[in-house]
């Protein structure tokens, strides 16, 4: 079958991640006149739960999710372009920048990293940090035709995590789903998964990921019995990536997983800026929106400076 389409979009400053820090800093991009894109992703902001927010400046008690709305009308309003995409792979090293999505190259000038709280290292499936890269992907669209006609597993019950399942089927793959419980899908996706004749471990979890230079088999536990099997790749389909994905593009983590920034949200790599939780900060929604700002005009500078 034909593989899906990647286009290519451009940007002058990429931000990832929907959250306060994000939504702020779009604020400051746009409304400067400078080309701003936000990559909303599909886990979207803890804000979005909705509860009773009541130390946000302004607002004696505000629901949370409204407070987000909000954010994300004002962003709207000044003319950043926010998209439903997750970023799964960055080249920023370089100038210009690069991420992916499963479904876009974006090209851009500068970037703003606010994905929000880093994933806990416990989270993590043993193997999953060591072979990243080495058959480990978090990028179906991207790596599947490496592994045609070969047996990868994937990992992750969302709607999302489904349709990469099928898309790797598309691609030639002899595709093991481990959804990690009841998978969170339509009856009308689990029928095009029974049809596409992959492989559902419902009831197993995946234990470890094993392999020297590659991925090499999996380790998981079903029905009470432990048991192995022989895969090329796993792909990992949960809706946040983990912190591993930014040490694997040259940023700086701490002992917490957390991006390393100086006090103008400057990660190590020139031109990337991180704001928000996943700097752990104040952890706090205004001290997110703060550090937004921050990022935000720091990344309107540096643009500007490399446009002269």
């Amino acid at each position: 079958m034909q593989q899906p389409a990647i286009q290519n979009k451009q940007a002058d400053i990429l931000i990832v991640g929907g959250g306060p820090a994000g939504l702020t800093a779009a604020v400051y991009g746009a409304r400067a006149g400078v080309k701003t894109v936000l990559l909303k992703g599909r886990g979207g902001s803890r804000l979005s739960i909705g509860y009773d927010l009541e130390n946000y400046p302004g607002f004696i008690s505000i629901d949370s999710n409204e407070l987000l709305e909000k954010m994300e009308k004002h962003a709207l309003h000044f003319g950043a372009d926010i998209v439903p995409e997750e970023a799964i792979d960055f080249n920023l090293g370089s100038q210009p920048k690069f991420a992916t999505t499963s479904k876009t190259l974006f090209q851009t000038g500068a970037v703003i990293i606010a994905s929000g709280k880093p994933l806990p290292k416990s989270r993590l499936i043993p193997g999953e940090e060591k072979l990243l890269g080495m058959g480990v992907s978090y990028c179906a669209t991207c790596d599947g035709p490496i592994f045609r006609n070969k047996t990868v597993a994937a990992y992750g019950r969302t709607e999302e995590a489904a349709e990469d399942v099928l898309t790797l089927r598309q691609m030639g793959c002899r595709v093991h789903w481990f959804p990690g419980g009841t998978p969170k899908v339509s009856d009308e996706i689990m029928e095009k998964i029974r049809q596409a004749e992959v492989d559902l471990h419902e009831k197993a979890a995946l234990k470890e990921i094993q392999g020297n230079q590659k991925v090499e088999q999996i380790v998981y536990e079903e029905s009470g019995a432990e048991k192995s099997m022989e895969a090329a790749a796993v792909f990992i389909l949960r809706e946040q990536a983990s912190a591993s994905l930014y040490n694997k593009a040259g940023l700086e983590l701490d002992s917490r997983h957390c991006i390393v920034v100086d006090r103008f949200q400057r990660t190590n790599l020139e031109g990337v800026f991180a704001a928000g939780d996943i700097t752990c900060g104040g952890m706090q929604v205004v001290s997110a929106a703060g550090e937004g700002a921050t990022a935000g005009m720091q990344a309107v500078k540096y643009i500007r400076d490399l446009k002269k």
